[in-house]
């Protein structure tokens, strides 16, 4: 008994981070000292691990907030929803559209008495200089490869190789694109 109610506490004070975490972060306005640089200082002294030059719009709402790791240059955009229990790491130089969702939860499939089995968390990894377009959806457990684009709307819900465009839903490479140091123009048809 004694222990379930620390887990419940331990629980209960986890949330009261994140909700203090949130206010704090969605308070200012919406203006450039606001957003590179008071709401970054203000997430690294809050817990979040933050490199240098982060751009951080209002109206994104964070989950389990200390377990998100923000590259050198990362830009997230407004009414983003970060779902880190099972942790986020974005690499350095990455853009985020609006309405970006990474989700690092989900259930277990139970049995036919209830479908919605244990919760199980897996972490999300997006490699430096991607672009993720308005809208789109980050399932858990996935890697983006270094140098991605995510098209707008994309649902993806598995890894991804480096340097391709990624669309659709279920999302897919749907073309190569010139990876650091290729002369413009060398774009190849994606490998399967």
């Amino acid at each position: 008994m004694f222990r379930s109610c620390v887990t419940i506490l331990l629980g209960f004070l986890a949330s009261l981070d994140d909700l203090f975490f949130n206010l704090l972060m969605n308070l200012m306005p919406d203006d450039v000292i606001s957003d590179s640089y008071v709401r970054p200082l203000l997430a690294r002294l809050l817990g979040l691990r933050c490199g240098p030059d982060a751009q951080i719009r209002r109206k994104i709402f964070y989950e389990d907030h200390r377990k998100i790791v923000l590259g050198t240059n990362v830009h997230l955009n407004r009414q983003t929803y970060l779902d880190a229990g099972g942790g986020i790491r974005i690499g350095d130089n990455v853009r985020f559209g609006p309405q970006v969702t990474l989700v690092t939860g989900s259930h277990e499939i139970g049995d036919g008495s209830m479908r919605t089995g244990p919760l199980a968390y897996k972490p999300i990894v997006i490699g430096d200089g991607c672009w993720v377009g308005a809208r789109v959806y980050i399932g858990p457990g996935v890697t983006i490869g270094t140098g991605c684009i995510i098209s707008a709307g994309a649902v993806v819900q598995r890894s991804m190789p480096d340097n391709v465009m990624i669309a659709g839903n279920p999302a897919r490479p749907v073309s190569h694109l010139d990876g650091p140091g290729s002369p413009p123009g060398t774009a190849a048809p994606p490998q399967s």
